[in-house]
């Protein structure tokens, strides 16, 4: 069975996590943009200037364009969503007047709600990151065939 002391301790450690997740994505979505840019500036530094066979330009460009998409979806993973603010968080203080934080700080305990509304947010944040990495390895196929037809031809 579980105790009032139990769940405050398993509600805490759960709210931990799911911040650890939050900040984990984040971090991941810096090295992913990093990771993204090195093969699109080789390809703003090669490309230019020399006359690609058209096979090899289309695929160039498909792979530049899917390399750009997601960069574009982890923008989106690490934009800071600042609507639909959840009682309890920092962004629903910051429209509380002085009193409104009070009586908000002196509510019952609604941690789960919290647990789960952070939870949501990580999910998100994984999804998007989940589709940035498969869009990156369609592109990186398409710029590997690009290589491989552009040296045989």
């Amino acid at each position: 069975m579980t105790t009032p002391d139990t769940l405050d301790a398993r509600l805490d450690a759960a709210n931990a996590t799911v911040l650890a997740e939050i900040s984990r994505t984040d971090a991941k979505s810096g090295v992913l943009l990093t990771s993204f840019s090195l093969p699109l500036a080789a390809l703003v530094a090669v490309v230019p200037g020399h006359d690609l066979p058209p096979v090899v330009g289309l695929l160039v460009g498909a792979g530049a364009l899917g390399l750009i998409v997601a960069m574009l979806v982890v923008l989106i993973v690490v934009r800071p969503r600042l609507s639909g603010a959840a009682r309890g968080s920092f962004l629903y203080w910051s429209l509380c007047t002085p009193e409104d934080l009070v009586k908000d700080l002196q509510t019952p305990d609604d941690r789960v709600a919290h647990v789960i509304h952070l939870s949501q947010i990580a999910r998100r944040k994984y999804a998007g990151l989940r589709l940035a990495g498969d869009i990156t390895g369609v592109s990186l196929v398409a710029l590997g065939v690009a290589l491989l037809v552009g040296l045989v031809a």
